[in-house]
C-alpha cells in the first residue's frame, strides 16, 4: 500500500510532465511533490495539514524541537507554526515523493461532535506529531488521488473521503490533538485565536497579558499552553512572522532592509539585522542583492520565506 502511494503520485506527476516540483491538484488542499535532490533548509509556515512522505525523508525544526519523518509516515500538524524545513533523503535514483493535505476543520469538528466520546482533556501537547500511515488513511489518500483524474467527482466525493480521514485521525494516537484544535473554548482553540491575532497584527507591539485575557486565560496558563503547542513563546512566535514578512518584502517586493524592518514593526534597524541574520543565517542586505539579481522573475509554489505560496 505504501509503495502504491508512491507509484500513484509519481504517475500523476509524470502524466503532467512535472519532473522536479509540485502540483496543486484540483482536490481542495491537496498538493503533490517530487524532488530529485536534497534541498537546503527553508523557513515556511505550516498550517493544520497532513504532510505525507511516500518516499524519502524530511526534517523540520520548530524552535528547539526537531522532527524527522520518512517513508510511509506523516507529520500531523494541528497548529499554525513557522518552521525550518528541509529534504534530507532525495536523489536522482530515489527521489523524494510526498503530498500535503490541508485538514478540513469543519469536517473534523462534525466528526468529533458526532462521536461524542473523544478524550480532549489533559495538558496541551506539541502541535506537530509524526505517526506511521495506517492502511485506512492510506486508502483514503489513494481515493483522493483518484479524484484528480475525475474532476467532476470532486464536489461530490471529496467531503465523504475527508470525513473518513478525519475519523481515522481522531481515532489514531494523535487523535486528542486533532480533536482539541476544533473544540470551542478548549485551550488549544483559545491559543489558536491568539495565534491568529499575532499573525494578523505581527507589525504591532503585543501586550501578552492583555492577549491572554482576550482569550479567557490567565497569563501563566496562556504562556504554558502556548509554549507546549508551539515550542516558543508568544513574542518569539510574533518575531518569526515579522522576519518572514520582512524577507518576503525584500525578495518579492524589492524593499530595502531598513524599509522592510520598519514595515514589520521594528524600531531599531540594527536589532532587525541581528535577529534576521540569526534566523536566516545571512544579513538582510544579501536578500536585497538577491532581489536585484532576480529582476522580474516570478516565484511560484508554497508559502515559504521567499514569498512563494505553498506550505510543503
Amino acid at each position: 500500500m505504501k509503495l502504491n502511494l508512491s507509484d500513484r503520485i509519481s504517475g500523476i506527476l509524470d502524466a503532467r510532465f512535472i519532473g522536479d516540483g509540485h502540483y496543486m491538484t484540483p482536490v481542495p488542499g491537496l498538493i503533490l511533490m517530487r524532488s530529485y535532490g536534497r534541498m537546503p533548509p527553508q523557513h515556511m509556515l505550516y498550517r493544520p495539514t497532513l504532510c505525507v512522505v511516500a518516499q524519502g525523508a524530511k526534517e523540520i525544526m520548530v524552535a528547539d524541537q526537531t522532527l524527522r519523518y520518512g517513508n510511509g509516515q506523516t507529520l500531523v500538524v494541528t497548529v499554525e507554526a513557522p518552521v525550518l524545513s528541509q529534504l534530507v533523503e532525495a536523489s536522482a535514483a530515489t527521489p523524494y515523493i510526498g503530498a500535503i493535505l490541508e485538514l478540513d476543520l469543519g469536517i473534523i469538528r462534525d466528526v468529533v461532535t458526532r462521536l461524542g466520546d473523544v478524550v480532549t482533556t489533559g495538558p496541551s501537547a506539541f502541535g506537530l506529531e509524526v505517526q506511521d500511515l495506517d492502511i485506512q488513511i492510506t486508502g483514503s489518500l489513494l481515493r483522493l488521488l483518484d479524484l484528480i483524474g475525475e474532476p467532476r467527482g470532486v464536489d461530490i466525493l471529496y467531503p465523504s473521503i475527508m470525513r473518513e480521514i478525519a475519523y481515522w485521525l481522531v481515532r489514531s494516537p494523535v487523535g486528542r490533538n486533532v480533536a482539541r484544535m476544533v473544540i470551542p473554548d478548549g485551550q488549544p482553540h483559545r491559543i489558536a485565536q491568539a495565534m491568529s491575532h499575532l499573525r494578523d497584527h505581527f507589525d504591532s507591539p503585543v501586550d501578552v497579558k492583555a492577549l491572554a485575557r482576550s482569550v479567557g486565560m490567565s497569563p501563566s496558563s496562556f504562556h504554558q499552553h502556548f509554549k507546549a503547542l508551539t515550542a516558543m513563546s508568544p513574542l518569539q512566535y510574533q518575531k518569526h512572522f515579522r522576519l518572514l514578512e520582512a524577507r518576503r518584502r525584500m525578495i518579492s517586493d524589492g524593499d530595502q532592509a531598513s524599509a522592510a524592518a520598519v514595515a514589520v514593526g521594528y524600531e531599531s534597524v540594527s536589532q532587525f539585522s541581528r535577529e534576521y541574520a540569526r534566523m536566516f543565517g545571512a544579513p538582510p542586505r544579501r536578500e536585497t542583492r538577491r532581489a536585484v539579481k532576480a529582476g522580474d522573475r516570478s516565484v511560484g509554489g508554497a508559502t515559504s520565506s521567499d514569498g512563494s505560496r505553498a506550505t510543503l
